[in-house]
């Protein structure tokens, strides 16, 4: 048994109750880090008095391994939303946002923390365009340049082009839609000008 194992058994004496769901790293004969999730329970005898402990050591390597791609894979893919500058956003089959970058929080006025896990519409000045807009997206697949105007909590607007699609988890399922907006701000105003000078 690990030293972990032990300790935790120890505990379980000194608490008379289970212990359970301590994970640490045991090194075997090769060198290679098992890792194990350990837990320990109290058995009594017809008194009530503890007699023993048994301690459950189980091997979760494979899970270990699985959660730290998922941890470097979220490194990763946040880096490359964040190396935008243009407005990026995923959105869940539910419309509400599951992650956003740094121009996303500065062309709505909202920090990230607030912007996670509400409503994707709500940060338009059509949030029925807006949401038909992701079901789109859902039902055939992608969009391309689909106009919308996006309200800063402080009213500006700022009209913008979205190209979105959908995103598949490691079995192939879709897991979201990821959306990026671009700013069209100055080409509208070069077309209200040129509309200007002609109606003129």
């Amino acid at each position: 048994m690990c030293l972990q194992a032990h300790w935790l058994t120890r505990q379980s004496l000194i608490r008379r109750s289970r212990c359970c769901g301590l994970r640490s790293g045991i090194s075997n004969k090769d060198g290679q880090i098992i890792w194990c999730e350990v837990s320990s329970s109290p058995v009594f005898d017809s008194k009530g008095c503890m007699i023993y402990t048994v301690a459950h050591i189980q091997d979760i390597t494979e899970r270990k391994k699985a959660e730290e791609i998922v941890r470097l894979s979220n490194i990763y893919n946040r880096s490359l939303i964040e190396a935008s500058l243009d407005p990026l956003v995923t959105i869940g089959h539910d419309g509400k946002i599951t992650d956003v970058n740094e121009a996303t929080e500065k062309v709505t006025g909202y920090l990230r923390g607030e912007l996670i896990d509400t409503d994707f519409t709500n940060y338009f000045t059509e949030p029925e365009k807006a949401e038909k807009g992701y079901q789109e997206v859902f039902k055939e697949g992608f969009v391309l340049n689909y106009e919308l105007e996006i309200q800063h909590k402080s009213g500006k607007i700022t009209p913008v082009l979205y190209n979105a699609s959908i995103y598949k988890d490691e079995f192939g399922e879709i897991f979201g839609v990821f959306a990026a907006a671009r700013d069209i701000t100055e080409r509208k105003r070069n077309e209200q000008e040129l509309f200007n000078t002609k109606k003129h």
